[in-house]
């Protein structure tokens, strides 16, 4: 109920949240849409959540998306071939926030990214959106030099996945884009974990 309505959200809907989510967990009834697209937007709109509280939403927006469209057999974990438009453009915006927040930690500065303060135009309107952020990502590239090489060469692999009149289209995305995101995120986080620990992401 906070994931879809905020944490303040008052008792009377969060009493009505809960009571539409009992069948669901009980008899195996399908999850309400409209509480799993609330999910999903404000997982979003992350420049207005704290990053604990957004993390909390993203992870529950994930798994609703992901249980409401089981057919679709999504894994926990990134899922390199999946060329989905969505999953796609939800993996080159976690790449892009990564470029960036590694470039901001080496240099001290304490502000949120450009794909983190963009993320919910970048839902609404991808392609026009990454081109903004593919522009802003040049400084940051050069201030890391080689040690970006690894991210760069991601960028570039997963946009070689798209289907050109898919990654050209500035359509809505789907809540898809979050598992894209949160997947690719992980990934590079356990990445992070392997390396010694002196040189963060740097290509070996």
């Amino acid at each position: 109920a906070e994931a879809a309505y905020g944490a303040r959200v008052d008792e009377k809907l969060r009493k009505k949240t809960v009571e539409r989510l009992l069948p669901c967990i009980i008899d195996g009834q399908p999850l309400p849409v409209d509480l799993v697209e609330n999910a999903v937007r404000r997982a979003s709109n992350r420049s207005s959540l704290e990053d604990p509280e957004w993390s909390k939403a993203l992870s529950i927006a994930c798994a609703l998306y992901r249980k409401l469209h089981e057919k679709e057999e999504y894994q926990l974990v990134l899922e390199e071939g999946r060329r989905s438009r969505d999953y796609l453009y939800g993996r080159l915006l976690a790449l892009a926030d990564a470029l960036e927040e590694w470039a901001l930690s080496d240099s001290s500065e304490n502000r949120q990214t450009n794909a983190a303060r963009l993320m919910q135009r970048f839902a609404d309107h991808p392609y026009s959106t990454w081109r903004t952020l593919e522009l802003s990502l040049a400084p940051y590239k050069a201030r890391l030099g080689p040690k970006a090489r690894h991210l760069t060469n991601r960028i570039s692999e997963v946009m070689a996945l798209f289907d050109p009149d898919d990654f050209t289209s500035d359509r809505k995305l789907s809540g898809e884009f979050l598992l894209g995101y949160h997947c690719q995120r992980q990934a590079l986080w356990e990445r992070r974990q392997k390396q010694d620990g002196n040189d963060g992401l740097v290509d070996r």
